[in-house]
């Protein structure tokens, strides 16, 4: 059976109508996405920009100098007629006459000699000018204790003996004061004791002297214990 085509539905001779529907909408949609490309999302212009600040006029201003003030006015002088007599401060002068029978009150010279000023310093006897001295010199010294020292009983029981070193001040009056034993050996047995007791009985020495004042000096005497 042969399909038969109805001339009016033929879409065949719509064909060339159609196409140029198709291209004329292509072209438009092209032209749409060129001008979407190249048109700018924001617009602006500097025209249209309005900036409104706050802008702060300052004044120049000149700081006024300060004069410095005026010089004080100089005093007034006060002018004097030469007739006027002016009274001034004159030192007094104190006249004195001398003749021959004034007396004249004679200069005593005032001596500033060194003096030796008041002082218990303890000299040793190499600072003194003078030594002190026993009363009749070293044999009379020497005498003396031969004469007084009393020998231990314990220590001539025990035969003990040796060489006591006793140590003493002569004063400025020649007294004996500060007796002690010197060294760190000690015999004992009443050795000490009897030297120290011989020498506070001593009688009073010859004080030392410096630019001829008594002073006071340290003297260091050895005594000797010895047997027979």
């Amino acid at each position: 059976m042969k399909i038969k085509k109805n001339p009016e539905i033929d879409l065949g001779k719509k064909r060339s109508m159609f196409l140029r529907v198709g291209m004329i909408l292509s072209l438009g949609t092209v032209l749409v996405a060129f001008n979407l490309k190249s048109k700018p999302q924001y617009e602006s212009s500097l025209g249209d920009l309005v900036i409104d600040e706050d802008i702060e006029i300052i004044d120049a201003t000149v700081q006024e100098k300060k004069l410095p003030p005026p010089p004080p006015a100089p005093p007034e002088l006060e002018i004097v007629e030469d007739d006027e007599i002016i009274e001034e401060d004159q030192p007094e002068i104190e006249e004195t006459e001398v003749d021959q029978e004034t007396e004249i009150e004679p200069v005593v010279d005032i001596d500033d000699g060194d003096e030796v000023e008041e002082t218990n310093e303890i000299f040793e006897f190499f600072q003194v000018q003078e030594k002190a001295s026993f009363p009749g010199g070293d044999a009379a010294r020497n005498r003396y204790l031969a004469e007084n020292l009393e020998y231990p009983p314990m220590a001539n029981e025990n035969e003990i003996q040796g060489r006591v070193m006793v140590q003493f001040v002569v004063w400025k009056d020649g007294s004996i004061r500060d007796v002690q034993i010197l060294g760190k050996r000690r015999f004992g047995f009443g050795l000490e004791e009897e030297a120290m007791r011989v020498v506070k009985a001593m009688p009073r020495w010859t004080p030392a002297k410096q630019r001829d004042k008594a002073v006071p000096m340290r003297f260091r005497l050895p005594i000797l214990f010895q047997l027979n």
